[in-house]
């Protein structure tokens, strides 16, 4: 290449450069325009809620984060240890220690009083939430998630990976495991599992993967599959009619039918319903982004992190929201309008 050749490869080299600097550049003033620092939304009881000013509980990396049926306890997990917050004061109650690696998964019963922790030290323990003290270990091998059947006689476990890069194996499919003898009960499906969610009759398990698969669960027959894409979060309306599932893009499905009722445009890393389930909050990419699921109408946004891979809870009965990641745990609490 002669010299003439470098010096005008050169040139274009940095046009390009410069021109792909000015598009991120334009593409973070975009978002940083519709990033609030207060978001309003409906509420049955009190007209409006808007959620501002939001309180860091902590700034170390948060892996998993889930929230007590009454909206009152908080589980986070970092590293290998479990701590418990009171969101009504915001302070840390206890610290749960037993984990060999990583917290990988969280999950409280129905009832409130047994917190379940996955972690990839391959076994899954069980504590009494109130006191912190540990009920018994289930050797389940790598599990990522974990999900409560609604009457808390059954935990379901999955694993993202079949094999790991350390060689390590994980059970493919939905594992599920009987609380009263912490045994293993039965398995749904054989592919790997990134998310679980039971319908709120208990009556149906949603489990995917690539895509997702709805299972009567008694008698673990295979309903049918939808394409819900790389399959990263679940929730159920709380009338069980409809699933959200959370992948490159947002998508809202019928649960009698399997027919797809609106994708949105978003990809989402987590999803959570207002107890009322008028709201639904969903992680996009470092934000948490708020849709009226019944009109598809968007509410507005809030900044949870600087980084990806967000999770996302509401807690005390809808009024307060919370977003954990790499950077911490942020609590919004809200104002009535």
């Amino acid at each position: 290449m002669s010299q003439k050749q470098r010096v005008i490869l050169g040139v274009m080299i940095t046009a390009i450069v410069g021109l792909i600097i000015g598009a991120y550049a334009l593409l973070d003033k975009s978002i940083a325009a519709k990033v609030s620092n207060r978001v309003c939304i409906p509420s049955y009881v009190d007209g409006l809620v808007c959620y501002a000013r939001p309180q860091l509980l902590t700034t170390e990396q948060t892996t998993k984060i889930t929230v007590s049926p009454d909206g009152k306890i908080l589980a986070s997990g970092t590293h290998n240890i479990i701590h418990l917050w009171n969101l009504e004061t915001g302070k840390k109650q206890r610290s749960l220690s037993g984990h060999q690696n990583w917290v990988s998964a969280l999950a409280i019963s129905p009832n409130g009083q047994i917190l379940a922790s996955a972690s990839l030290d391959r076994t899954i323990k069980l504590w009494n939430l109130k006191t912190g003290k540990l009920l018994g270990n289930i050797y389940s091998g790598r599990v990522t998630t974990l999900a409560f059947s609604p009457d808390g006689q059954t935990l379901a476990s999955g694993s993202r990976l079949i094999r790991w890069a350390d060689g390590t194996l994980s059970r493919p499919g939905v594992q599920l495991w009987n609380l009263a003898t912490q045994k293993w009960q039965d398995t749904i499906g054989d592919q790997p599992v990134t998310a679980i969610a039971f319908s709120p009759t208990g009556k149906i398990l949603a489990a995917g993967h690539q895509k997702t698969s709805l299972w009567q669960a008694k008698t673990k027959r295979l309903l049918y599959s939808v394409n819900s894409g790389d399959l990263t979060a679940l929730t159920f309306s709380r009338d069980g009619e409809t699933l959200f599932t959370g992948s490159s893009r947002m998508k809202l499905w019928s649960v009698n039918s399997g027919v797809l009722l609106h994708t949105f445009g978003i990809g989402s890393s987590d999803l959570a319903l207002t107890p009322d389930g008028q709201t639904l909050a969903a992680a996009v990419g470092g934000t948490v982004q708020f849709w009226q699921p019944d009109t598809e109408d968007y509410l507005g946004m809030l900044r949870g992190s600087w980084y990806s891979g967000l999770s996302v809870e509401f807690a005390l009965e809808g009024n307060a929201i919370i977003s954990s990641s790499s950077d911490g745990i942020r609590v919004w609490h809200s104002e009535i309008e």
